[in-house]
């Protein structure tokens, strides 16, 4: 078996290409996962898988991600360790990586209830709020422009392999009112028009919109909302936008 040692590697090039830049990923509709867990996930995802990349010591520590990554991947490279941590964006990579395709967006024809971020630029609350939405059994997010890459690696982290089943879409602020015709949109912010959480009674239909870390909701996408809503809170000044998001889907699912 011939282990990989160059970095000078075309599929190794890629493969940390992909990890570390956003261009790359939208200019291959691809994007690179690493670890166990989530190269577990990915594949159990159905998620087309174009490569894998292993080392000696992860292919006998995880069998059966391993075994995965081999069975499913259209190509599979053995690296020295040297190479895994030159790839990954971790401190201690467990030297399992894998590429695949980007799934297609879109939201189902049926959802009921949405999640809408707008301009959450942190990649750790970005795919903290997918694995929320979904274990809350929320149908689908919308990541407004100047969202954190929903592919980048610590959004798939933070996911913990959601990304790869909740349906989503990127979309623009303008498109946002054609996309939700027919929802009653929410957003969440201190107003003094603001319903207090708990007193509200979600309509059939509702989308929920959590503004950026800093500046809150953009006024282009306040003016789509059709109702406020905030959190009552004691001593703290505000909530981090993904705790915020748990307490809001949390409610919005009962």
């Amino acid at each position: 078996m011939e282990i990989v040692s160059s970095r000078k590697n075309e599929n190794v090039r890629i493969i940390r290409s992909l990890i570390r830049e956003k261009n790359m990923r939208d200019e291959r509709g691809a994007f690179a996962v690493e670890g166990d867990h989530l190269c577990g996930e990915l594949f159990r995802s159905g998620l087309k898988a174009m490569l894998a990349a292993y080392t000696q010591k992860a292919a006998a520590k995880y069998p059966r991600t391993f075994g995965l990554l081999i069975e499913a991947a259209d190509l599979s490279i053995c690296i020295t360790n040297e190479l895994a941590e030159y790839i990954s964006d971790t401190k201690s990579p467990q030297g399992l990586f894998a590429i695949a395709e980007k799934r297609a967006e879109g939201l189902a024809e049926d959802a009921r209830r949405i999640v809408v971020l707008d301009g959450v630029q942190d990649p750790g609350n970005v795919g903290t709020v997918i694995r929320t939405a979904e274990a809350f059994g929320i149908d689908g997010a919308v990541l407004l422009s100047g969202c954190a890459d929903i592919w980048s690696p610590k959004s798939l982290r933070a996911s913990m392999g959601s990304a790869f089943r909740l349906p989503f879409i990127n979309c623009a602020a303008a498109e946002l009112r054609g996309l939700l015709n027919g929802f009653t949109v929410y957003g969440a912010m201190l107003d003094d028009t603001a319903k207090r959480l708990g007193e509200v009674k979600f309509p059939e239909k509702t989308a929920i919109v959590i503004g950026s870390e800093g500046g809150g909701i953009s006024p282009d996408v306040v003016e789509i909302c059709d109702e406020k809503i905030y959190i009552p809170i004691k001593g703290a000044e505000s909530l981090n936008a993904a705790v915020a998001a748990s307490v809001l889907l949390w409610e919005l699912s009962k």
